[in-house]
């Protein structure tokens, strides 16, 4: 299994991620981890026809990713995991899952969250589950696009 990135985006995928990121990255596998979404057969197809032709794209709930990753279905893939909210990426590593890094996209000005950066607004919540994550060891980053640097967040 080689995890290469995991984003935090509310947007999941769109055309930053598809047209820079992938690219960037060298995907194989985009990673949807979303336990709602993974129900919605609608949006599903939707975002899948935006994949780049040569990617895969999972739609999950995070049940489903944690079984995939340890039966080794993405072994030889380079996946780049997507989620909504850090506390996913919690029970993925939990579960074994290494996570390189993580990324901060694009969390809304919404439900009493304050600005971190000019895109990413956190509630208090998703700020205590960025500090569980960087105190499992994992790397906890802020960058829009490949081309920007990166910065570090810190809590």
């Amino acid at each position: 299994m080689t995890v290469v990135l995991a984003r935090i985006d509310q947007r999941l995928i769109h055309g930053l991620i598809v047209n820079q990121w992938a690219q960037y990255l060298k995907i194989k596998r985009f990673m949807v981890v979303d336990d709602e979404l993974s129900k919605n057969e609608s949006i599903k197809s939707n975002m899948r026809m935006t994949k780049p032709a040569g990617t895969g794209m999972s739609i999950i709930n995070t049940k489903k990713a944690i079984h995939n990753f340890n039966i080794g279905k993405y072994d030889e893939q380079r996946v780049f995991i997507l989620v909504k909210e850090p506390e996913v990426l919690i029970e993925l590593a939990k579960a074994g899952i290494k996570i390189p890094k993580i990324d901060l996209g694009i969390l809304f000005d919404e439900n009493g969250r304050k600005p971190i950066s000019k895109f990413v607004f956190l509630n208090a919540k998703e700020k205590q589950d960025l500090m569980t994550l960087k105190n499992m060891g994992i790397p906890v980053v802020i960058q829009y696009v490949p081309t920007d640097p990166e910065k570090e967040y810190l809590a």
